[in-house]
């Protein structure tokens, strides 16, 4: 025990200057004479006798002023003793005495002082980042202040969190300090205030509005005498457990919440040595998977990423582990017997790990995940480090969750938005019709028939990207590559041949040769599928023989073998650049496609689905039945048409820039088909997709169809061309809608001075057709 004037609040932060406070034992003693009255056992000695002693320091050394509390040690030494059990070690407490509102001490244990000193080694202490504001403790003041002078009880006390990094081991640690002001005495200088006491508080017990008090009790007007109890206790567990509940609550988005995470485990098992990882067990088809991806410090992860050899190894053993869940704990001092568990820990000492601990984390009693614990140094990793970690287990199987959820939402929504047709902006219709045919079922009846999904009275929009002579440049490709291959089966039977002259083989050679002659370009759609059968049955029969019956052949089949390759074969080559400039392009038309649609969404909720072949075309459908609750206007297909017209322009540019990338240049079309009238849609349940329903609404469809192929009227020229937009049309009133549109995008700069207006030979059950056509600046 100590007695020394600490100031634990720097004078330029004192939060309460205008009050007057004064040190002083007056309302101690007099709460000890009320006291000694009412006694008749022995305590009433004792507090006589502590009367006494006070007298004689008073007689001796007047009254207790700032310039000689170190005088009155030995009475403070009675306060403690009054106030503390008799049989408490005085050491292994923070408690302390001080001025009101606790602002400075004068008294206290040496543990309490050797804190203060820990973290400002002079006379004085700023506690910074403390866990209350200034309005917070203003609100703690006056709820003291009231429950004084006028009796209104507050829920708010003197409690203040206060967090250090402690010097040796830079971690957090967490104190809560309580402010007793049992022996304080509130005095008004001059009148108490009068007020409506009921008016207040009520208005005080239902809003805690301290703004009305502080009008009525201004705190220059307040004086405070006597001294202040102050009792510290470590909450640093505590507070770290607190700490990952509310990271949870805040949710895994919030930046670098796994990093405070992993702060928290590290306070809470008081080591900065110890690391941490926590790893969910995402299921993937029944499987657990790890994201690589996350920057996170795992030994696991590390050894999966390391030890590709002993991948399935360990995949098993943290299958069996998932199985049959338990506490794994290795250590370098502690020889391990099971076999299979010491694979894994010469794995991990490989990593530079000394301790290691793998710890199940389950919730509703299924596992989602483990937390590693883990040190590369000697930092001793025991039961009650262990323990405390474990504390945090319901707190962190909640944190995993979160994640596994979150994980298979974005697999849901990867599989929503790359692999089905199904969209948001018609998911509501399948959410409503789902939940009618859950009401439908009765049990032990035939399940109800799901109704249909309809969309009534919308507007199509439909363009497409076509590449140009792609079917035309695929039997070219094809051509090449099978007189490549037929040229080198020649070469193979002519060597089979002399290790073992077979007749077949005489037969096989004169069938390559007619066949090099027969091939022919522009019949290779036809030519193929023979040529394809003589590949596949007469020669694999031949080269399946050989291989069998004779090892020198072995060479020159596995030279063959390689050269057919699908993926690098020289036989594939054609086929194969043409494939990847065809990707090209359709990666990057798919890539611009999904910002359009994007935008078209922010404008209103539209159903658009896109197929890909040689090229990629897409549909649009919009109208007030697809979004109900939002007021359709023609606007709003307005723009959605312009919107596409310019997107057609900005893709010729993409793929006409790509031409330098592509072994095989391709080159694009552009095609818009505008249709005047609205249509319905239906969702067909077999083929997951939407399509137009009724009679009228099918000639939507044929006319999709067969638009690619239409030409000029009176000529064999092709409607659509490279490095230009095509719009088809059937009214005058759209020609003007476009026409406008046109000449925006010409002034612009993104289309040329070129424009034609068409007309289109008939199609099969069509006519009246006509188109615009316009250039489109590619530089």
């Amino acid at each position: 025990m100590q007695s020394a004037l600490f100031t634990i609040i720097n004078e330029e932060e004192d939060q309460f200057p205008e009050i007057e406070t004064h040190l002083s034992f007056d309302p101690f003693l007099n709460y000890l004479k009320r006291k000694g009255e009412n006694e008749i056992s022995i305590k009433k000695n004792f507090l006589a006798s502590v009367l006494k002693d006070f007298n004689q320091a008073f007689a001796k050394y007047g009254p207790l002023e700032k310039h000689n509390i170190h005088q009155f040690e030995n009475e403070f030494r009675l306060i403690h003793a009054s106030l503390n059990p008799v049989l408490q070690d005085d050491e292994d407490t923070y408690w302390a005495l001080g001025f009101p509102l606790g602002q400075k001490i004068c008294f206290g244990t040496d543990k309490f002082y050797a804190l203060l000193e820990q973290y400002r080694c002079d006379n004085q202490l700023a506690l910074a980042h403390d866990s209350v504001g200034f309005s917070e403790k203003i609100q703690m003041l006056y709820s003291f202040i009231l429950e004084r002078l006028y009796g209104i009880k507050s829920a708010k006390h003197f409690e203040i969190i206060h967090s250090f990094i402690d010097a040796l081991t830079g971690l957090q640690k967490y104190y809560r300090i309580n402010i007793d002001h049992t022996f304080v005495d509130v005095k008004v200088i001059g009148n108490l205030p009068v007020f409506d006491r009921i008016k207040v508080i009520d208005e005080f017990s239902k809003t805690l509005n301290f703004e009305i008090i502080k009008t009525l009790i201004p705190l220059n007007k307040i004086k405070m005498d006597g001294f202040s109890i102050l009792t510290v206790t470590d909450i640093t567990e505590q507070q770290a457990l607190e700490n990952i509940k509310n990271i949870i609550i805040r949710g895994i988005d919030e930046a670098d919440s796994y990093g405070h995470v992993i702060m928290a485990l590290r306070t809470l098992a008081g080591n900065p040595a110890i690391e941490f990882s926590l790893l969910p067990f995402f299921k993937l088809n029944n499987k657990v998977v790890f994201d690589f991806k996350e920057k996170k410090t795992s030994a696991l992860l590390d050894l999966l990423k390391i030890n590709k050899g002993s991948e399935q190894r360990i995949q098993e053993l943290l299958d069996e582990f998932i199985k049959q869940p338990q506490i794994l704990v290795f250590s370098k001092d502690f020889p391990i017997e099971d076999k299979t568990m010491s694979f894994l820990w010469e794995r991990l000492k490989d990593l530079g790990i000394v301790n290691y601990a793998l710890i199940p984390i389950a919730h509703n009693k299924e596992i989602v995940g483990v937390i590693e614990v883990f040190t590369k140094t000697d930092a001793v990793l025991d039961e009650q480090i262990l323990a405390r970690i474990f504390s945090a287990s319901t707190l962190l199987a909640q944190l995993l969750k979160d994640e596994i959820v979150e994980f298979q939402t974005k697999i849901n929504e990867v599989i929503k938005e790359k692999f089905t047709s199904l969209q948001s902006a018609v998911q509501w219709k399948f959410n409503q019709e789902a939940w009618e045919y859950l009401q439908r079922i009765e049990q032990d009846k035939p399940k109800p028939i799901v109704g249909d999904i309809k969309f009534e009275q919308i507007y199509p929009l439909y363009g497409a990207i076509d590449i140009r002579n792609s079917t035309i440049e695929r039997n070219k490709a094809a051509f090449q590559d099978m007189i490549v291959q037929l040229e080198l089966l020649e070469n193979v039977l002519i060597q089979l041949k002399h290790l073992n002259s077979i007749v077949i083989l005489d037969e096989m050679i004169f069938n390559c040769r007619r066949w090099l002659q027969e091939i022919n370009e522009e019949l290779m759609d036809s030519m193929q599928i023979q040529l394809n059968d003589f590949f596949n049955q007469n020669v694999a029969e031949v080269l399946t023989y050989f291989k069998e019956n004779l090892k020198e052949s072995h060479p020159i089949i596995a030279a063959y073998e390689n050269a057919i390759h699908p993926l690098n074969g020289v036989v594939y080559k054609n086929r194969n650049v043409l494939e990847k400039s065809i990707r090209l392009i359709n990666s990057g038309i798919s890539g611009y496609l999904e910002l359009f649609e994007k935008e078209l969404q922010n404008s209103y909720p539209c159903y658009f689905e896109k197929f890909r072949s040689d090229g990629i075309e897409y549909d649009i459908y919009i109208g007030q039945s697809i979004a109900p609750d939002k007021k359709f206007n023609e606007i709003y297909l307005k723009n959605i048409r312009l919107w596409q017209l310019t997107s057609m322009a900005a893709i010729a540019k993409i793929t006409h820039s790509l031409l330098d990338q592509m072994e095989k240049r391709l080159l694009t079309t552009q095609l818009i088909f505008v249709n005047a009238t609205l249509i319905d849609i239906n969702f067909r349940t077999d083929e997951h997709r939407f399509d137009v329903e009724g009679a009228y609404n099918i000639r939507y469809q044929i006319i999709k169809k067969r638009i690619d192929k239409v030409t000029i009227k009176g000529s064999n020229e092709r409607l659509t061309q490279p490095g230009k937009i095509a719009i088809v049309y059937f009214t005058k009133r759209e020609e003007k809608e476009y026409l406008g549109y046109i000449q925006y995008l010409q002034k612009s700069g993104s289309l040329l001075d070129d424009l034609e207006e068409l007309e289109l030979e008939e199609l099969q059950g069509v006519k009246g057709l006509q188109a615009l056509r316009i250039g489109i600046n590619l530089a």
